[in-house]
Order: structure tokens, then sequence, then C-alpha cells
């Protein structure tokens, strides 16, 4: 709240900040593409503006997506490129001068190889999946109503000496070894 009151009571220093505000990013409006081509003069120049000739420069339909006289082509993973080509950018696999695919942010090495032909099919996949994911599930089911193996556990300490039924539950005396009854397995 403080901000507009500095701004109306000083004038140079609004006249800083427009300043400062008006000359950042002057290049966004040089790397906007232009509009659609309609006559063959300004396809001939809209391909000569981004390297290309104009036998191999189509554009985008004028859908409202915005994306101009920008060329369509096809889309290639940096991850399907040549791994030894010599590059301008070894990191991003490209050259200089050659255009940029309009989603090509997303086709890095640490991201999605958009022309990777899959090891298996898609139903291939997703058919072992599910068929992991519900056996290992069946598997779990069946294990709940029947005992596998025998769990061999000791008798249950209690922390008293509470004769209860004739029996010491817990005891620190010393038991002579015939006196010693040996717990029988019942599995």
């Amino acid at each position: 709240m403080a901000l507009p009151l500095v701004l109306r009571r000083n004038a140079k220093f609004r006249s800083i900040l427009q300043q400062t505000v008006r000359n950042a990013a002057l290049w966004n409006h040089e790397w906007r593409p232009g509009p659609v081509p309609k006559t063959e003069e300004e396809r001939v120049a809209a391909a000569r503006k981004y390297g290309l000739i104009p036998a191999d420069y189509d554009t985008y339909p004028d859908d409202g997506t915005g994306y101009g006289d920008y060329p369509r082509f096809e889309a290639i993973g940096a991850e399907s490129r040549d791994p030894h080509g010599l590059y301008d950018v070894p990191e991003l696999k490209r050259n200089f001068g050659e255009p940029f695919h309009v989603d090509g942010d997303m086709f890095g090495e640490d991201r999605l190889d958009i022309s990777m032909r899959l090891r298996f099919s898609m139903v291939w996949m997703l058919s072992s999946f599910l068929g992991v994911m519900f056996g290992g599930f069946g598997l779990c089911l069946l294990s709940e109503n029947f005992r596998i193996t025998c769990l061999k556990m000791m008798p249950r300490h209690y922390p008293s000496r509470i004769q209860q039924e004739g029996k010491t539950f817990y005891s620190f005396d010393l038991v002579k070894p015939d006196e010693e009854g040996a717990a029988k397995d019942k599995c």
C-alpha cells in the first residue's frame, strides 16, 4: 500500500520505474512469429527468415494458437539424434540457426522422446502391469485365509509373579535343568 503513495508523490522515482519497465525485454517482439503468410512473396520471405527453402516451409493452421508464420516440421527428440554428431550446442544436440520445434522444450535428452520406437506395445505393457498387480493382490487375498507357516513363539511373559491356575508366569528364580519343561510345538 505504501508503494502507490510513493509513486504519486515522487515523480522522479516514478519516471525511473517507468523507464525500467518500458525497456525490459525489448528482444521479445523480434522473436515473435509474424502473421500467417497469405501470398507467395510473404511465404518466401518467411521461409528465408527461418533459414528454410520455400519447398520445405509449411506453417501451422491459423486456428488462434498464435504460431503465425513459424514453420511446422517433424518433431525429433534429442535422444533420437546422432549421439556422435558434431553439434554447435552438444548439450542440446542442436546446430546454430536450426529451427526449434514449437514444443521443443519437451524434447531434451532428460525429457520426452517423441520419435522413439517402443520395445513393446502399449497393450502388452498395460496387460503386464495389470497382471502383476492383480496377481499380487489375489495372492494376498488367498493368504489371508490359509496359514502357510507355523509361527514358533515363546510363551508370553507377564510383569508380575501372579499365580493363576497354579502357573508362574514370570519369575527370576533359577530352574533346575531336570525340572525344565520343554515347550512342545503345536504345529
